[in-house]
């Protein structure tokens, strides 16, 4: 009777430690397929972003050549310009979706601020402005990168 009481003792013991295995190994999959899951989402919001800010100093560059030109705006100028605008707070709006990271999010908000007052440059200052808009950019990319790859 003892020995009987002890092989299920055994077996119930077995079960459970099984149980708690299974868990467990449930529990770290679970987590690296959410941490995957967020380093895809980090990886396609990163470059998002970065395509709609060349977008958008595009548009900006554009309408300081027209400027230049002395060619006016049209409606059309215009629309694109807001689109590529609209882009970038959409590309912004999703990386805040994918991350909270400060040092991250703060670089892309300094590279956007950049890219938005490029437009607004007096000539005299264009140049400098043009080199901020990059250089924020490039901390952006760099950072993107180590934080895709880290």
């Amino acid at each position: 009777m003892i020995a009987t009481l002890v092989a299920v003792l055994g077996t119930l013991a077995g079960t459970i430690v099984a149980g708690l295995m299974q868990h467990l190994t449930t529990t770290r999959t679970t987590r690296a397929a959410t941490a995957e899951q967020r380093r895809r989402a980090l990886a396609d919001a990163i470059p998002a972003l970065l395509a709609a800010l060349v977008r958008h100093r595009e548009q900006q560059y554009l309408k300081i050549v027209a400027r230049r030109d002395g060619l006016s705006d049209t409606p059309d100028t215009r629309q694109a310009r807001y689109a590529a605008r609209s882009q970038v707070t959409s590309a912004m709006d999703t990386l805040h979706m994918v991350t909270a990271d400060r040092v991250l999010l703060t670089l892309a908000q300094e590279a956007v601020n950049a890219a938005m007052a490029l437009g607004d440059a007096p000539e005299g200052e264009l140049d400098a402005a043009g080199l901020r808009a990059r250089v924020a950019h490039t901390a952006l990319r760099t950072a993107g990168a180590e934080h895709v790859y880290a």
